[in-house]
């Protein structure tokens, strides 16, 4: 069993973020990662996602994107920004191992850590697997119809999808985004959102 002060669960923003204050502090870690740095980036957004604001605007403090400072990343270069950062401050971190378990110590502090590649006793444990990552999916078209329901998840581009019009439920960014580029390609669609609750300027096509 591998003794650790902190582990951190998830290379995301949030996981190197922390990464890079705990190394400041001079906190002993590891930064533990099921995919790749950055991973949903890669391989869970729809293929023309950018970032939800200006390079300028989303940038870790020591470092600025690769480009102009008032563009909106796409998804690849995002999730290389990520790469290069945790790079550049050294952050221990370790790809392809998928933490199934965090138990907390009987009668001490700290908590035992069940992972794919071993065990470990960690002191702290910092779970940055981000805030929106298990999809929701209303129970609204019933099984039996012929109507294709997709999480944003899901999605990756209007080609993709089969003929005829799409509703996308959701006003966020993703759902904001999506509308758009379907919009954009043609495509007959309904918007259904709340009131918004984002900058809507720092959208880089947002829908009137």
């Amino acid at each position: 069993m591998e003794k650790i002060n902190t582990l951190v669960i998830g290379a995301g923003q949030g996981g190197v973020a922390t990464s890079e204050h705990l190394r400041k502090q001079g906190v002993e870690h590891v930064v533990l990662e099921r995919g790749r740095i950055a991973e949903r980036w890669r391989s869970e957004r729809w293929d023309s996602l950018v970032a939800n604001g200006p390079a300028w605007h989303d940038r870790f403090p020591g470092m600025a994107f690769s480009c102009d400072d008032d563009a909106f990343a796409d998804k690849e270069s995002v999730a290389t920004y990520f790469e290069d950062y945790a790079r550049m401050i050294d952050a221990p971190v370790r790809t392809g191992i998928t933490v199934e378990a965090v138990t907390p110590h009987a009668g001490r502090a700290g908590f035992h850590v069940q992972t794919s590649d071993g065990e470990f006793d960690a002191l702290n444990v910092v779970s940055a697997t981000g805030p929106f990552q298990k999809p929701s999916i209303p129970p609204i078209v019933p099984d039996a119809a012929e109507v294709t329901q997709m999480h944003s998840t899901a999605y990756r581009n209007a080609q993709a999808l089969a003929e005829g019009a799409v509703l996308v439920i959701g006003g966020g960014s993703s759902g904001s985004q999506i509308a758009a580029e379907l919009n954009d390609a043609g495509r007959e669609v309904y918007f259904s959102r709340g009131c918004p609750r984002y900058l809507v300027q720092m959208l880089p096509n947002p829908l009137s």
